[in-house]
């Protein structure tokens, strides 16, 4: 369906269930959430914090990529769903989403002695933070020769990287 906000959206029932609690827990509840991970500035940020931090926590939208279709899609199930905000804000929630995580993930393997952080959290679909663990972890032990070494750096969701291990090069 076409909304006002100038882009085409489309409903998907897979991307709400993936989103579930994306924002709310750490934007309601800032004090809990001190050492949590925090959205990227950049325009949009308030509208989307306030458009759906009701419901949803930073962690589930900063592992995830989409391109601007799929934010599309995402955002017209929330609004489905009861999402509440003028054309105008949700456009800018799609604008902000697509810069900050877009489906830019390479279509070959990511060697992980030699990609930043940046490649990393893009072509695994993980958290900055956890890229850069990675990254710093690397340089002060040296190269990974497997995906057992990889697994020993603190702070990365261990079931994650494992479950990407075909996408991993040494």
């Amino acid at each position: 369906m076409s909304m006002r906000f100038g882009h085409q959206r489309s409903c998907s029932s897979r991307n709400a269930a993936l989103l579930a609690g994306m924002m709310a827990f750490a934007m309601a509840h800032p004090a809990a959430g001190a050492d949590k991970p925090k959205l990227p500035e950049g325009p949009g940020k308030a509208t989307t914090v306030k458009v759906c931090g009701i419901c949803h926590a930073p962690e589930i939208v900063m592992s995830r990529r989409e391109s601007l279709d799929g934010w599309n899609a995402v955002v017209a199930d929330m609004i489905e769903r009861g999402a509440k905000a003028t054309d105008d804000e949700f456009g800018e929630v799609v604008d902000y989403l697509a810069a900050n995580f877009p489906n830019t993930a390479p279509a070959g393997k990511i060697n992980v002695n030699q990609a930043s952080a940046k490649e990393l959290a893009v072509g695994l679909g993980i958290s900055e933070k956890q890229s850069s663990a990675i990254v710093q972890y690397r340089e002060s032990k040296g190269k990974f020769k497997s995906i057992e070494d990889l697994l020993r750096v603190p702070e990365i969701d261990s079931a994650s990287i494992a479950a990407k291990k075909d996408r991993l090069e040494f």
